[in-house]
């Protein structure tokens, strides 16, 4: 399983959203996993995972978290704590519902028990156009979808149409990619097979345009004993711009 790490320390694991790009390229998954959990940089080990490259089509996310628990045991000597964002977030909660011996506590951001109805209509979309082999569309689509309408959504998208295949060389990242949407696709926490039973932490902006917040309620009633906190006035990505997005990790992980 292709990872990045930094830092020393009790390792905590980044699962990785949804990304056009399979493995670890450089350094840029260790700067955003640093970004993104800046609280827990000097004190963790941040080892942030990737899907492999090759998927191979009709994985379903069981599968998926099948490799990732597998790839846990054989890195680690006993469970670890796991931060899941959007689709990792998926992964992690089939994870520490399928494999409870390899997650010790379990963070959420920007996930919940299955897509929201829009999410899911969008994602089709993008693996739809990978399939027919539509790739500068796929990645407009993309970006198009995570940029909110305010925020220029369609220069991005236009942006994305004419640099996709400088930026992406590996256009079988993009296969991966369609595979993972079609799992996330049939994903629903209700209908596995037995509760998750590590303590969790459920973090989500009020504003997310993939999750409602009733996703999130209903994702924290799935979970016994877990806390939800949702962020008011933030999205899908901004929430973990809030200032008191650090402060529940660091508080929940220590």
């Amino acid at each position: 399983m292709p990872y990045a790490a930094i830092g020393a320390g009790e390792p905590v694991v980044a699962l990785a959203g949804l990304a056009p790009v399979s493995g670890v390229e450089g350094d840029g998954m260790v700067r955003a996993t640093v970004g993104m959990f800046a609280s827990l940089a000097g004190r963790r080990r941040l080892v942030a995972l990737n899907r492999r490259p090759g998927l191979p089509r009709g994985m379903t996310m069981a599968q998926l978290a099948a490799e990732h628990a597998d790839a846990l045991r054989d890195g680690f000597d006993g469970p670890v704590d796991v931060i899941g964002t959007s689709t990792g977030g998926s992964i992690a909660q089939q994870l520490a519902a399928d494999h409870p011996d390899v997650v010790r506590r379990l963070v959420l951001v920007s996930t919940a028990c299955r897509l929201g109805p829009e999410a899911r209509r969008e994602q089709r979309r993008v693996a739809a156009r990978v399939r027919a082999g539509a790739r500068r569309q796929a990645m407009a689509l993309l970006v198009h979808d995570l940029v909110p309408p305010w925020r220029g959504r369609v220069p991005a998208a236009v942006a994305a149409w004419l640099l996709g295949p400088r930026l992406l060389r590996d256009r079988a990242g993009l296969d991966d990619m369609a595979t993972t949407i079609e799992a996330e696709d049939g994903f629903d926490l209700a209908a596995s097979a037995q509760p998750i039973g590590a303590p969790t932490l459920i973090l989500g902006g009020a504003r997310d345009r993939f999750y409602a917040v009733a996703l999130f309620e209903e994702t924290a009633r799935l979970i016994p004993g877990s806390r939800l906190r949702v962020f008011p006035r933030r999205g899908h990505v901004t929430v973990m711009r809030d200032p008191g997005f650090q402060a529940e990790i660091a508080a929940f992980l220590s």
